[in-house]
């Protein structure tokens, strides 16, 4: 191309300069891309993890450029290989990172949004080929034996909420999502939070390090921290003891009882099933799991009032 260019009369550098801007544009729209070549071998600039999630292993290759990347699953790591094990493998090349799947490409983000991307594409991963009747989305923390499930609208300040909870003495199970089986058993997926910029200052006094770790970004470029949980709890199905709607609103805290109809239609919101479709199982399993539960809704505006009556209701 180069040549080509400079057949036309363009002076060689200038050529070169028009070919890399268009060759660096055409690979951050993913229209090309570098070709993988696995060593026999990992060089010493790379990096081998290995994680384990809800009975799912996962091997994650690293580039120099961002093995720090890997200090966001560091809780989950796993000794030994288990029989399906999916390998994660990064290559980076003209400021860009793209991620493969057992070799086939994925896609590609910047430095700064591995770990988002990743924990995507690894939470993807599980929603397709785990074994559970309904993924909810909320926040599940431990209060003994049992769940509190936060649920709420994006924006309800349930990661900020179930942060603060941790440090009043809940137990973490997952931040984003959490699997019923077909019994309305629940399993948290313990991700590490991501704590957006907005909520930095609310929770640095209840999150040891949080001023310190390190800022990633999302593809929609919000900016977000990783505090790793300080206890992951073990990853098998607990019973919900407590479910929890949660609503932003002025005044006073205030937590009251609402009718399982409205918890369903609550949670539903954000529920995901396998082929996109609720079965008449997976609605009995989370009937199951709201008939169990004590159920409330939590209107509220600042952050001790909504920990100290979830401290107590969660007795």
């Amino acid at each position: 191309m180069v040549a080509e260019f400079t057949s036309l009369g363009v002076e060689g550098q200038e050529g070169r300069r028009h070919v890399e801007a268009a060759l660096e544009g055409w690979e951050r729209l993913g229209l090309i891309r570098p070709v993988l070549r696995r060593a026999a071998t990992l060089n010493e600039s790379q990096l081998r993890q290995r994680i384990a999630v809800f009975g799912h292993t996962f091997e994650i290759i690293y580039p120099a450029a961002v093995t720090h990347a890997a200090d966001v699953f560091r809780h989950l790591e796993a000794e030994t290989e288990a029989s399906g094990q999916v390998t994660y493998e990064m290559l980076e090349h003209r400021g860009r990172v793209h991620l493969y799947r057992d070799r086939e490409f994925l896609s590609s983000c910047c430095h700064e949004e591995v770990p988002t991307v990743l924990k995507g594409e690894i939470l993807t991963e599980i929603m397709e080929h785990a074994d559970y009747e309904l993924a909810l989305h909320g926040a599940s923390l431990l209060r003994g034996d049992r769940i509190l499930l936060l649920c709420g609208a994006p924006g309800a300040g349930k990661t900020t909420l179930s942060l603060a909870l941790l440090g009043a003495g809940f137990g973490f199970a997952g931040d984003d999502v959490m699997l019923l089986d077909a019994g309305g058993r629940g399993t948290g997926l313990p991700f590490a939070p991501a704590v957006k910029a907005g909520a930095w200052p609310l929770l640095s006094e209840v999150v040891p390090g949080l001023a310190s770790a390190p800022i990633y970004r999302r593809p929609d470029r919000r900016r977000v921290r990783y505090p790793l949980p300080r206890a992951v709890v073990a990853q098998d199905p607990r019973s919900v003891g407590w479910l929890v709607l949660l609503s932003r609103g002025d005044g006073p805290a205030a937590l009251e009882p609402i009718d399982p109809a409205s918890a369903i239609q609550g949670v539903l919101d954000g529920a995901f099933a396998l082929d996109g479709e609720l079965t008449p199982v997976g609605f009995d399993a989370l009937a199951h799991a709201i008939r169990e539960a004590e159920i409330y809704r939590l209107t509220y505006s600042r952050l001790d009032e909504a920990v100290a009556l979830l401290d107590e209701a969660c007795r």
